[in-house]
C-alpha cells in the first residue's frame, strides 16, 4: 500500500513535469533545425530534407504534443505493474537470437531509438541514478536495475517515437523529426527526474542502498591480454569456476569478442587448469612463432609496453574437452570467421615464417628499412611544452571499464546490466544480421544482373557501423584511461564479414595504425579521441581505395595529417586554439554523418579546412594581420618597380652613358616613376618621357638647332628631375652630386665640337622611338627577370612598415651574414635564384612549428602566413610580441645547414607507419 501511494505521488510529479516541458520543445527544435540546415558541412540533399521537416513540424505539432502525454499515461500504466516483475515483453532484436533477417529500416530505427534513450539517460545524470536507487529501496531490492524503474528514459523515448510515427510522414522526415525532438527534449530530463525524486523524498524514501559484498569474477584487461590472463584466470577452478571466460551476468558470452584480443591470443583463455603447469623452451618458441602472438606483441610494443613472452603451455595443451568448455560458455563460438584457421593459427595473411616487418613494409609501400631514429619519440622533435595526458578519474575508470563490453553499440555502463529496454546488439548478432542483408541484396543483384559492387559487403557494413555504432567522445576511453581501438574490439565481427584474406589484412593493418596514432604525443588528447571515432570510416576507405595505406598524397591522409598538425600547433600558440578546436569539431561531425561513399568527401573538406586555417592564422592576431597586408602592399609596389626597371633596361643596352648615371635611371628614377603612378598618372608619364630626353641631352650636339633645342629644354628637364628626386625622398647629397654631373655633361654637349667630322649621336625623335615601348606601352615582366631586382624588395617592405608604423623583425639580416654593397653602386644583374627543394616546400605551410638555432637567435616559432608566391613567410615567435618576416629562400638554406628544423618531423600517418615498422622489426628480432 505504501509503495502504491509513493508511486502514485511520484507518477503525478513525473507526469506534470513532462507535460510542462513539452510545449517548450517546439521553438527550440525549430531553431536547431534551422541551424543544421545553414551549417556549411551539411550536403544539399540533407539541407533540403531538413528544411522540409522544419516546415512540417509546426503543422503536426499540435497532434504530436497531444499524443505524447497520452502515450506516457499508457506506458506508465504498464511499467508500474511490471516493476521488479518476471514478466517482460519481447523486443524486436530480442526475437532475432535465431539470426533471422531483420528489415534494414527496423534495424536503423532500433539503433536510433537506442541513441535517443541513451541521450536521455546522459542528460538525466545523477537524478536518474538517484531515482533508480529510490525505486529499488521502495521495492526492498538489493540490486539496482534501471529496467525496473517505471519512470525510466525508455518510456519517454517511446513517447516521442509513437507520437511522431502516428503522423504517417515520409521516412526521411519522420527520422529527422524524431531525432530533433529527442535532442531538444533531452535538455529537460534533469528537471523531470528531479521532480520524481522530490516526490519520493517527501515520502521518506532516500537514495541510499545498504552495501552488500558479493564475489564476482574479475574483469579482463583489454589492452594487455597477458596481464588479463594472469588476473582473470587465477581464480578459475575448472569448468565450474567463475573465470573471465564464463558467462557472468549474461555478459560473459561476448567477452572474447569484446576483449580486444586478436585470434590466437585468446586461445589461452578458459585454460586456467593448466595456467601454472610451466612452459618448455620449445613450447615458448612455438608460441613466439605464432602469427597471432607476434601481432599481439606488436600491439604491446607500439603501446610502449615491454615485450613479453606469453605462456606457451595453455596454447599447446588445448584439448577437445577445453574446446567444448569454451563453446559452452560462448553461444556464438560456433561461428568461425571465413578463411581463418583455429584461433591459435592467427590471421591467414601472416604465415608463421613471414617477417612482420617485411609484410607490413610491402603493405605500406615502404622499400627501405626504418631508421632507428624515425619513431614517435624522435630526438629532433622539440615541442613547446611537454604533452601530459590528463589521467582519468577513478569514477570514469570504473565506468569505462564496463563500457568495453558493449563497445560496438556505444552504450554506456548503465546499459550493460541486462536491460531489455535498451536493445542489445552483440557483435556476432550484428555480423549475422548484416550477413543476411548482404545475402538478400546479393540475390537481388544476381537476379537483376547488377554488378557485384551493388551488393552489401564489408565496406557497406562499415559505413553503417560508422554512422550508428561509434561511441560518443565521453565513452572513447577504456578503463585505463586510454583511447579505445574500436576495430580491435570488433575484430571478430569484422573478420566474419571479410570475403577474403586481403580484407582481413586491411582490418589488421588499420587497427595497427590506429593503435599507434591514438597514443601519438604530438596530437592533443581530445583530437586523438575525435580521430579514434573515425576508425570504421578509415577502414571502410582502406577497403574501397587500396592506395590509402601506400599513397602519402591520399586526400584522407592529407586531411587527418593536417587536422592533427594544426591541433597541436594551435595548442602551442594559444591565440587560435578555441576557433581551431571548434572547426575540427565541425569537421568530425560532418565525417560522422557520412561515409566514404560520398564522392571527394575528404578532398572537399580539406580544401575548406586549408582556407579556414590560412584565414584564421592570418587574421586572428592584429599584428600578424597588419604585417601580412603590409607585405602585400610592398609586393605590389615592388612588382611595379621591377616591371618599369625591366622595360627601361631593355631600351638602354645600345645607349652608352656614364655608369653611375645609367644606374640612377635604372633604379632611383624607376622608384620615382613607381611612386608617381600610385597618385598621378600624368606625372608618371612626364617622368617616363624624361628618360629619353635626359639621355639625348648628355650627348654632344653638332649643329646649332640641336644646341638651341637643348637650351630651351633644360629648365623643364631639371625642374622635373628635381621634383622626382624630392618625391622619392632621395638624399640631398646624392641629388646635388647628380645635378653637378648633369651640369658638366650639358656644358660639354652645348660646346661646339673641335672636330666637325665626329659622328653625331641619336636625334631626339630617334631616341624617343627607341623608348617607345617604355613610354607608351604597358609594362610586362617574366618571372625569371624578377631576381635581378631582389635588392629592392626589402626596401619596399621597410618603406611600407615605416608608413604604417609597424614593428616587424626582418630575420634575413639576423640569420645571415650580409655583404655590404660597394659605395654608390647598386647591383641589378644578380645571378639566377637557385631552385627551392620541393620536399621543403611541401612542409612550409601555415601552422607548421619550427625551431631556429643560430648564433644570434634561438627560438621556436609558428608559420602564420606563407606567401602564395613562395617568397616570404610571417612567423610568430615564442615570447616575442611582434611578428617576424623570413624569406623562404633563407628558410630553405637554414634547413640545409641544420639551423632550422620542423618540430613535427613527419605527418601523423607517416609517423605511425614508421613507428609500426620499427616495432615490427623489434618483434621479428626477438630470440627465445
Amino acid at each position: 500500500m505504501v509503495a502504491n501511494e509513493s508511486l502514485s505521488s511520484a507518477r503525478a510529479e513525473f507526469t506534470h513535469a513532462f507535460n510542462h516541458a513539452v510545449p517548450g520543445i517546439l521553438p527550440e527544435a525549430l531553431e536547431a533545425l534551422l541551424t543544421k540546415a545553414n551549417y556549411n558541412g551539411t550536403s544539399s540533399a540533407d539541407k533540403s530534407r531538413i528544411v522540409n521537416a522544419r516546415a512540417i513540424l509546426p503543422e503536426k505539432w499540435d497532434a504530436i504534443s497531444r499524443a505524447m502525454p497520452v502515450h506516457l499515461v499508457q506506458l506508465l500504466d504498464r511499467s508500474i505493474t511490471t516493476a521488479y516483475s518476471t514478466f517482460r515483453p519481447a523486443s524486436a532484436l530480442g526475437q532475432a537470437t535465431e539470426l533471422a533477417l531483420l528489415d534494414s529500416s527496423t534495424f536503423e530505427t532500433t539503433l536510433r531509438f537506442n541513441e535517443m534513450t541513451q541521450n536521455f539517460r546522459d542528460k538525466a545524470g545523477q537524478a536518474l541514478l538517484d531515482l533508480n536507487i529510490r525505486i529499488a529501496v521502495l521495492f526492498g531490492q538489493d540490486d539496482i536495475r534501471e529496467r525496473e524503474n517505471p519512470f525510466r528514459p525508455y518510456l519517454l523515448a517511446r513517447c516521442v517515437f509513437l507520437a511522431v510515427e502516428e503522423q504517417k510522414l515520409l521516412p526521411d522526415t519522420e527520422a529527422i523529426l524524431i531525432e530533433q525532438l529527442g535532442e531538444t527534449m533531452a535538455g529537460t530530463m534533469a528537471g523531470i527526474y528531479e521532480a520524481a525524486n522530490g516526490a519520493l523524498e517527501r515520502q521518506g524514501i532516500s537514495a541510499n542502498l545498504a552495501l552488500k559484498i558479493s564475489k564476482a569474477p574479475e574483469s579482463q584487461q583489454t589492452r594487455n591480454p597477458v596481464a588479463g590472463q594472469q588476473g582473470g584466470f587465477a581464480g578459475s577452478g575448472g569448468p565450474g569456476g567463475s573465470g573471465g571466460s564464463g558467462a557472468a551476468g549474461g555478459q560473459g558470452a561476448y567477452s572474447t569478442m569484446q576483449a580486444g584480443i586478436f585470434p590466437g591470443a585468446q586461445g589461452a583463455q578458459g585454460q586456467a587448469q593448466v595456467q601454472n603447469q610451466g612452459a618448455f623452451p620449445a613450447a615458448q618458441q612455438t608460441v613466439m612463432a605464432s602469427p597471432s602472438v607476434r601481432l599481439e606483441q606488436l600491439f604491446q610494443t607500439v603501446r610502449g609496453k615491454p615485450l613479453s613472452l606469453p605462456a606457451a603451455t595453455p596454447v599447446l595443451a588445448q584439448s577437445a574437452a577445453s574446446s567444448m568448455q569454451a563453446a559452452a560458455s560462448n553461444p556464438f563460438a560456433g561461428m568461425p570467421p571465413p578463411d581463418v584457421s583455429p584461433a591459435s593459427a592467427g590471421p591467414a595473411w601472416l604465415t608463421g615464417s613471414s617477417a612482420l616487418g617485411g609484410v607490413l613494409r610491402q603493405a605500406f609501400g615502404e622499400t627501405a628499412p626504418v631508421s632507428p631514429h624515425r619513431d614517435k619519440h624522435t630526438a629532433g622533435s622539440i615541442p613547446f611544452t611537454a604533452m601530459d595526458n590528463a589521467p582519468s578519474s577513478s569514477a570514469n575508470a570504473g565506468n569505462h571499464g564496463r563500457t568495453g563490453q558493449f563497445a560496438h553499440s556505444g552504450l554506456p555502463a548503465s546499459v550493460g546490466a541486462g536491460s531489455s529496454d535498451q536493445i542489445q546488439v552483440p557483435a556476432a548478432l550484428v555480423a549475422s544480421h548484416l550477413q543476411n542483408i548482404e545475402s538478400q541484396l546479393k540475390q537481388r543483384a544476381d537476379a537483376q544482373s547488377l554488378p557485384p559492387e551493388m551488393s552489401m559487403g564489408l565496406s557497406k557494413v562499415l559505413g553503417q557501423m560508422h554512422k550508428v555504432m561509434v561511441p560518443d567522445s565521453a565513452s572513447m576511453k577504456d578503463g585505463q584511461g586510454e583511447i579505445r581501438n574500436l576495430i580491435r574490439e570488433q575484430k571478430d565481427a569484422l573478420y566474419s564479414l571479410a570475403k577474403d584474406t586481403e580484407e582481413q589484412m586491411s582490418i589488421d593493418l588499420v587497427a595497427m595504425l590506429f593503435e599507434v596514432m591514438l597514443c601519438d604525443e604530438l596530437v592533443p588528447f581530445n583530437t586523438r579521441i575525435s580521430l579514434g571515432r573515425l576508425q570504421f570510416l578509415i577502414l571502410q576507405l582502406a577497403l574501397k581505395e587500396k592506395n590509402l595505406l601506400s599513397d602519402s598524397k591520399h586526400p584522407a591522409r592529407l586531411l587527418l595529417n593536417r587536422i592533427c598538425s594544426i591541433a597541436y600547433s594551435a595548442q602551442q600558440i594559444g591565440d587560435v586554439d578555441n576557433h581551431v578546436t571548434e572547426e575540427i569539431a565541425r569537421i568530425i561531425k560532418t565525417l560522422m554523418r557520412h561515409d566514404s561513399e560520398v564522392p571527394e568527401l575528404f578532398s572537399r573538406i580539406q580544401n575548406r579546412f586549408e582556407t579556414f586555417i590560412a584565414r584564421e592564422l592570418r587574421t586572428n592576431n592584429q599584428q600578424i594581420h597588419r604585417t601580412v597586408k603590409a607585405l602585400g602592399e610592398a609586393e605590389i609596389r615592388f612588382m611595379r618597380f621591377a616591371c618599369i626597371a625591366v622595360a627601361i633596361s631593355k631600351a638602354m643596352p645600345k645607349v652608352h652613358v656614364e655608369m653611375s648615371f645609367r644606374s640612377f635611371l635604372r633604379t632611383e628614377w624607376v622608384r620615382a616613376i613607381e611612386v608617381a603612378e600610385r597618385t598621378d598618372a600624368l606625372l608618371a608619364r612626364r617622368y617616363r618621357l624624361l628618360v629619353p630626353d635626359l639621355l639625348w641631352s648628355v650627348f654632344p650636339k653638332l649643329d646649332n638647332d640641336d644646341r638651341n633645342l637643348l637650351s630651351s629644354m633644360l629648365p623643364n628637364m631639371v625642374g622635373t628631375l628635381r621634383h622626382g628626386m624630392d618625391l622619392m625622398e632621395l638624399e640631398k647629397p646624392k641629388q646635388q652630386k647628380l645635378l653637378n654631373w648633369l651640369a658638366e655633361a650639358h656644358s660639354n654637349a652645348l660646346r661646339p665640337p673641335a672636330d666637325s667630322k665626329k659622328p653625331q649621336g641619336l636625334s631626339l625623335p630617334a631616341m624617343h622611338e627607341r623608348f617607345e615601348q617604355f613610354t607608351n606601352q604597358p609594362d610586362t615582366i617574366e618571372h625569371s627577370e624578377v631576381h635581378h631586382y631582389e635588392f629592392a624588395r626589402e626596401l619596399y617592405q621597410l618603406g611600407v612598415f615605416g608608413e604604417l608604423g609597424l614593428r616587424a623583425r626582418m630575420l634575413d639580416k639576423e640569420v645571415q651574414k650580409q655583404v655590404p654593397p660597394a659605395e654608390g653602386v647598386i647591383a641589378v644583374d644578380n645571378p639566377a635564384e637557385p631552385e627551392l627543394n620541393p620536399a621543403y616546400l611541401e612542409r612550409i605551410v601555415c601552422g607548421a612549428l619550427i625551431d631556429i638555432k643560430t648564433e644570434k637567435l634561438n627560438t621556436k616559432a609558428c608559420l602564420r602566413w606563407v606567401d602564395p608566391n613562395l617568397i616570404y613567410v610571417v612567423l610568430s615567435m615564442k615570447g616575442d610580441e611582434f611578428p617576424a618576416v623570413l624569406s623562404i629562400r633563407v628558410l630553405c638554406e637554414m634547413l640545409d645547414s641544420g639551423k632550422l628544423r620542423f618540430i613535427e618531423d613527419e605527418p601523423l600517418f607517416e609517423r605511425a607507419i614508421h613507428t609500426l615498422l620499427k616495432s615490427a622489426d623489434e618483434v621479428d628480432n626477438v630470440r627465445v
